[in-house]
């Protein structure tokens, strides 16, 4: 009998070579499926502790571009539900305004439900394929509510997207169509001197008059603009302008990352009459020795082309501040004062009476 030593090796099935090949996977796949799991190894499992370093170490790079995967398909699920509205998009307000959400229904309500109906029916005469505009006596807001006017004074230029929100909401009750609405206050009690406004009343409703000395032509202005993205081509959501010139943050197509490259879309973006009113304080307003102060007003809408260079004026809306374009400003904190007027009418026909 041979010596153990020349044996031959014992004969080797396919089966036994794939059984060995399935368990030695297993097991590398157990490994690598509690390193992503990130699984403590006992202390006592020498060799185990060594196969999982080395799998480790072998592993990271996959690991890693796993990881980064996941991150964007997350980035894209989460740009998809954006899209569809189950989440705030960045440039869009995270937060709820809750106060002015009661402050429109509130104003709704005065809208639908004020005395002998006069509003419903100016709402519902307004040609139903176009905006329009509807002019509210801030003495009624004040009968109806007057913690809701004391609100609109405080806060006009936060509230005035809500009003208008709601005034649309009520043209569509009256039958005036679904169209863009305008709210045009007027009739507040005590029109501030342009000499006495200042930084402390921006944003707020206030009332100014004076003598108009020159008015510009009408202009068409961008009030509300649709772009195409310069990479995909996708078109975005209607985005308000104000004041300055906006463009989406972001393209509305999840695969898209495009927050600069934009083209405005002209046959679908919306345009508004815009005129800009130079007034002067009036000659009883102005102190002895001093020079008359003057204040640009915009118009917009149907307000436009109703005073004339001449007239005395009054006009309701708020004060804004604007870049200064003026070349001696040396920075760009300089800012200029200008009036955004929501209504404006000459002087006679606001001394004149109205109906209670």
């Amino acid at each position: 009998m041979p010596p153990s030593s020349d044996l031959p090796p014992p004969p080797t099935s396919s089966l036994g070579v794939q059984l060995q090949s399935a368990a030695a996977l297993a097991s590398e796949t157990s490994v690598r499926r509690r390193i992503a799991e990130g699984d403590a190894w006992p202390s006592s499992a020498g060799a185990a502790s060594q196969d999982a370093s080395s799998l480790a170490t072998r592993d990271a790079p996959a690991r890693r571009a796993a990881t980064t995967s996941e991150e964007v398909q997350e980035e894209r699920a989460r740009r998809l539900q954006a899209q569809l509205g189950l989440l705030p998009r960045e440039g869009q307000s995270k937060v709820r305004d809750e106060a002015a959400e009661a402050f429109a229904v509130i104003f709704e309500g005065f809208l639908t439900r004020a005395e002998d109906g006069r509003y419903m029916r100016a709402l519902g005469a307004l040609r139903s394929d176009e905006p329009g505009t509807v002019e509210v006596d801030f003495a009624h807001v004040m009968a109806h509510d007057e913690r809701a006017a004391a609100a609109l004074v405080e806060n006009y230029v936060r509230l005035d997207a809500y009003m208008a929100r709601a005034a649309r909401r009520a043209r569509a009750k009256a039958g005036g169509g679904g169209a863009a609405v305008a709210v045009a206050v007027f009739g507040l009690p005590a029109p501030q001197r342009i000499r006495a406004l200042r930084a402390a009343r921006i944003g707020q409703l206030a009332g100014v008059g004076g003598t108009v000395t020159r008015t510009s032509e009408v202009r068409p202005e961008l009030a509300s603009g649709v772009f195409a993205c310069g990479e995909c081509g996708a078109e975005s959501a209607p985005v308000a302008q104000q004041f300055r010139y906006t463009e989406p943050a972001v393209c509305d197509n999840p695969l898209c990352q495009n927050r600069a490259a934009w083209t405005l879309v002209v046959a679908r973006s919306r345009f508004a009459d815009w005129q800009r009113v130079r007034v002067q304080e009036d000659a009883g307003d102005i102190p002895a020795g001093s020079m008359p102060r003057t204040l640009d007003v915009i118009v917009r809408g149907d307000m436009v082309e109703r005073v004339k260079p001449g007239d005395r004026a009054r006009f309701t809306g708020a004060l804004v501040a604007v870049p200064d374009a003026d070349p001696r400003a040396c920075d760009r904190l300089a800012h200029r004062l200008a009036f955004v007027a929501c209504h404006a009418e000459p002087a006679a026909a606001a001394d004149s009476a109205r109906p209670t």
